[in-house]
């Protein structure tokens, strides 16, 4: 009976270190399995809209006649190009323009201009102080602004005659004239031109135009 007594104790106390052995054992903190993501698909990158290929993009539509050698030429207030000026109304404008350009020379009190096409007549009437004459170095000044103004105009005729100022100045009026047509303006143009020149051809090109002012 005793050593029955001793074998329960021995086993109950076995039973109790057995049991606190396990209570203080270290523990590893339980890391259930992350799930992978699936890899997201790449972002598609939707094509930009095209245009339609049926769909034609018409050029800008220009204005103007065919000048000289196929050259647009359009009427504006500085023709740029080899037609030159081929309207009255730009005949009219660039005329004035001209005149109050050359006026601010000090030699000249007054000048009378008419443009068409690529050339320009100029009567010019000088300032009481001046003393000189219608020389090369004033010819050329003048040249000048009237370039200046207009680099379509490439012909430049200059004159100080009291006869062929009252001319010009007439012809100027002219343009602002009903009925008068830009026609009849080239065809003066020219002539008083010849007779500036001394009788030779003025160097112009002849602008193509139906205007009429």
């Amino acid at each position: 009976m005793k050593r029955i007594l001793i074998l329960l104790a021995v086993t109950l106390m076995s039973l109790a270190l057995f049991t606190a052995c396990t209570s203080n054992a270290d523990t590893m903190p339980q890391t259930s399995p992350t799930t992978s993501a699936a890899p997201s698909a790449a972002p598609t990158m939707e094509p930009a809209n095209t245009m339609d290929p049926n769909i034609s993009m018409s050029p800008a539509a220009t204005q103007g006649t065919a000048g000289v050698g196929g050259l647009d030429t359009t009427p504006t207030t500085e023709t740029m190009n080899n037609g030159g000026i081929n309207t009255l109304e730009d005949a009219r404008r660039i005329s004035e323009q001209i005149a109050e350009e050359v006026e601010k020379l000090s030699e000249i009190d007054d000048a009378e201009v008419v443009v068409a096409g690529n050339i320009a007549l100029v009567a010019i009437e000088y300032d009481d102080q001046y003393q000189g004459g219608l020389d090369d170095r004033l010819k050329d000044m003048i040249t000048e602004r009237v370039e200046t103004i207009d680099k379509a105009i490439t012909s430049v005729h200059v004159t100080d005659s009291r006869e062929m100022y009252a001319t010009i100045k007439e012809l100027a009026k002219s343009l602002t004239s009903a009925g008068f047509t830009f026609e009849e303006l080239q065809t003066k143009l020219l002539d008083l031109g010849s007779t500036i020149a001394g009788g030779g051809t003025p160097k112009v090109n002849q602008p193509q135009s139906n205007t009429q002012g």
